[in-house]
């Protein structure tokens, strides 16, 4: 419900201030949220570009299609073998980077 506007021209005066100092603040958590939209949108975009540049390197290129010949002609004990020296090189990569 909309309140009455006040015939008192000191409680008018106060009033208007009341809201213009909502819309003010209203305006500013706007701006603020479109600004911090903006940041994620932009980091969203780098991260594509970069996958974009990966993608059209043929060295990428090369190692996936060497990836993808193995996992289809290896056999299951190969596949095997090599997750699990994955995962220890992971591990390895993550102490490292603690350090």
């Amino acid at each position: 419900m909309i309140p009455r506007i006040p015939q008192d021209p000191q409680q008018r005066a106060e009033r208007k201030a009341n809201l213009l100092l909502a819309s003010e603040l209203l305006r500013g958590q706007v701006q603020r949220d479109v600004n911090d939209l903006g940041e994620r949108g932009d980091g969203l975009v780098n991260r594509v570009l970069t996958v974009r540049g990966w993608l059209s390197d043929p060295t990428v290129l090369a190692v996936a299609g060497g990836g993808a010949a193995f996992f289809a002609a290896a056999g299951q004990k190969r596949r095997g073998q090599f997750w699990r020296g994955l995962r220890w090189a992971w591990l390895a990569w993550r102490l490292l980077r603690r350090r």
